[in-house]
């Protein structure tokens, strides 16, 4: 009798207690990210690109490579207009991949650190500093910021998880470093910092660059490359202004980069509230100089565990720190002076910076035991708990100014009207300045923050216009105030005549300028036609025809398309809408 051999019972491995809690620390400010986020609505630059991406197209490199305010960002657009041909105006499929870049991006970092200093309980620290941050909570809802910082923030984590294991193991993994490099540069500027920190941690690992000169070269030549493509597409990099830029304005603005908002904000803060626009609102002075005092504190506690790795370590988040200052100062001090140093987006790309050099300063690279030593799992857990309480109470005192609840009710009142009577056609006016600022020009004008909603009309001849109010709920134009009457027809009790020939109606006053045009007009049967040459249609009857005209003029110019019943122009009134109920 032969015995059968049974196969080995699978052993399946579970997950470590370490791994278990980073998936918390990782998980819960992602929620509250995703909640806030989902909750959220466009704003102000949000309505500009979108709208440029269903003008435009992916693929029209005019649109992908403009210069926005200074900025390149061709990924950006691409994704804006994909997702804009794909659900317009739809913010929750706006901020899908950039909470799934987000969850990604966290997944990346851990395995860094992991891969650097092994599984050890102190990295929940720097972990839960990078997770739990509302330096990137918080301005990345904000969806035209998030854009550009989130697809950075993956890309810095998937450039250095990849650099490392180039580093260490050889092979291929230098592909997935210039892969990711090359992809953070396609969505912001500031993505030219990843190959100075790659050099960082290859100084800090002790690895010397003559061992890759070609790879070094390489980037070298990708980052000359990118700096050259940017100056020459945009010009307008040096910020314009009346502020003046000088020692003491450059150092009131380092000082509220670093005391209102870099520090506040690593350590789950600020706990003062929002401020203006997308700023914070400045931090109390005792705060202020307890967590200055508690950053001396950690760099000398860092220098003392690391030595002369932890002082690279530091220089290197200085020099980065350095960086975002000389940027800041250059392109904003000028207009909006040192309040900009309240604005958590000039410093959110720091978060990971900060918490890869933490770890660098006080951890030894290298594999360890899963314990890591006695005390660091309590010391761990406890800043580990407080990082994540400290966020949840700074994120919900800060989420709310970004979600932008006024766009959200003007986007929503316009939708739902549209959705009552499919047949409003709306004369186009500015929205709001906490919809989109008036400094936009005409992209502040209601066609183009609303215009991509389903079924929207705007500016189209009609004989029942309306007009939204600053809250996006239309109202009936029931006249015109008028600048500009034309002057009686010959036609007793009919005015002017009109057939197929053009008809110019004569005003009493020449206009410039966009206004609104009021025809009344009688017609026995209905017929196509030409009001300063826009197709119109004359309804059988008496009626009024409202129309938006713009330029310089002193007639009207009114004619039949085809043969039919003649129009008789009784009234033309050219001026500003009259609207019910206001």
């Amino acid at each position: 009798m032969v015995e059968i051999e049974q196969p080995a019972p699978r052993v399946v491995r579970r997950p470590s207690a370490l791994v278990l809690v980073a998936f918390v620390a990782g998980v819960v400010p992602l929620a509250l990210h995703v909640w806030a986020a989902l909750h959220g609505s466009l704003a102000q630059d949000d309505f500009v690109v979108t709208h440029q991406a269903a003008a435009a197209g992916p693929f029209d490199l005019g649109y992908l490579f403009q210069d926005y305010h200074g900025h390149l960002q061709p990924g950006g657009f691409f994704l804006a207009a994909v997702l804009t041909w794909w659900a317009p105006l739809n913010f929750g499929v706006l901020m899908l991949p950039l909470l799934l870049m987000r969850a990604v991006a966290t997944v990346l970092f851990w395995c860094l650190l992991v891969r650097c200093f092994g599984r050890r309980w102190a990295l929940l620290v720097p972990f839960t500093v990078f997770t739990a941050s509302p330096l990137l909570l918080v301005p990345t809802l904000w969806w035209s910021y998030g854009v550009q910082l989130v697809p950075v923030v993956l890309a810095t984590a998937g450039a250095l998880h990849a650099h490392v294991r180039f580093l260490r193991d050889g092979g291929r993994w230098w592909l997935g470093a210039f892969a990711w490099t090359l992809s953070g540069l396609a969505f912001y500027e500031k993505a030219a910092v990843i190959p100075v920190l790659l050099a960082g941690v290859t100084v800090l690992l002790g690895r010397s660059f003559r061992e890759h000169r070609r790879y070094w070269a390489a980037h070298a030549a990708l980052l000359a490359g990118f700096v050259a493509v940017f100056f020459v597409v945009t010009s307008s990099q040096v910020g314009q202004g009346a502020q003046p830029m000088t020692a003491g304005t450059v150092a009131d603005l380092t000082g509220r980069m670093l005391g209102d908002t870099l520090l506040p904000g690593l350590a789950g803060g600020p706990w003062s509230g929002a401020g203006p626009g997308a700023t914070w609102a400045p931090s109390p002075f005792v705060v202020v100089v307890l967590l200055l005092a508690a950053a001396v504190a950690v760099v000398a506690a860092g220098v003392r565990a690391g030595g002369r790795r932890a002082w690279a370590a530091w220089a290197l988040l200085a020099a980065v720190f350095a960086v975002d200052v000389g940027l800041l100062a250059l392109t904003r001090l000028r207009e909006v002076g040192p309040g900009a140093g309240d604005d958590p987006r000039y410093v959110a790309d720091l978060v990971l910076v900060a918490a890869l050099c933490g770890a660098f300063a006080f951890l030894r690279p290298g594999a360890v035991a899963p314990s890591g030593g006695h005390r660091e799992r309590p010391i761990a857990l406890i800043v580990c708990v407080l990082l994540l309480a400290s966020s949840a109470v700074g994120f919900s005192r800060l989420a709310p100014a970004l979600r932008f609840e006024r766009s959200a009710q003007y986007l929503g009142n316009v939708r739902a009207a549209v959705e009552e009577n499919p047949d409003l056609v709306f004369y186009d006016t500015f929205v709001p300045s906490d919809v989109v600022h008036e400094w936009f020009g005409a992209d502040s004008r209601a066609s183009r923050v609303a215009g991509l909603l389903p079924g929207t009309h705007f500016d189209q001849p009609t004989n029942r216009m309306h007009q939204l109010d600053a809250t996006g709920t239309p109202h009936l134009i029931t006249g015109v105030d008028a600048e500009s009457r034309g002057i009686p027809g010959p036609v007793p009790d009919c005015g002017y005549t009109v057939g197929e020939t053009p008809v110019p109606v004569p005003l009493d006053k020449p206009l410039l300028g966009r206004h609104l045009l009021k025809i009344d007009y009688f017609t026995s049967d209905g017929g196509e036609g030409l009001v300063e040459r826009t197709p119109v249609w004359f309804q059988a009857g008496l009626h009024s025809l409202y129309m938006p005209v713009d330029g310089l003029f002193d007639h009207i110019g009114v004619q039949l398309s085809s043969p039919g019943a003649p129009v008789c122009v009784a009234k033309v009134e050219v001026g500003q809408p009259v609207v019910s109920g206001k």
